[in-house]
Parts: structure tokens; C-alpha cells; sequence
């Protein structure tokens, strides 16, 4: 089953809220976030840590990795 989570960022001073699908992976979740129109697959790698993979094929403008900390920032708190 799939839930749906919103993620609140403030970066550089602009607030935003960002909508995140929840997956269970794994051993643990991955979360399938909108960033800028570009879904953005957020999930731990073998040591733990957070990794940011775009779309399979994507050549477009990558999204913003400031925000892409900022929203890690916020699920490494839950």
C-alpha cells in the first residue's frame, strides 16, 4: 500500500511544500518526490545515507541539489 506525505522545506528563504509517494523498499521506504516537475526517487543506500536518483533516460535540468538537501534534511527527522 502506498501513502502519500507532505514535506515542508524552507530554502533560501522561500517556503515550500513538496508531495512525496512512500514505497515500502527493501528493508525500509523510499520516498517518489516532485521536485520542479522532475520525480526524484530518495532512498538509503547500503551505508544508510540518503541517495537522490532521477528518472531512468532523464536529460533534462537536474533539480536544485540545495533543495534535494533540504528535503533529505527533513526525512533524515522523522
Amino acid at each position: 500500500m502506498e501513502q502519500t506525505v507532505e514535506i515542508p522545506v524552507d530554502v533560501r528563504g522561500v517556503e515550500r511544500t513538496f508531495t512525496a509517494r512512500v514505497q515500502a523498499w527493501r528493508y525500509g521506504l523510499r520516498f517518489l518526490v516532485d521536485v520542479d516537475s522532475v520525480e526524484v526517487t530518495l532512498e538509503r543506500d547500503d551505508a544508510g545515507e540518503f541517495r537522490a536518483i532521477l528518472p531512468e533516460g532523464f536529460n533534462g535540468k537536474a533539480p536544485d541539489r540545495e533543495m534535494i538537501a533540504a528535503i533529505v534534511e527533513v526525512l533524515e527527522g522523522l
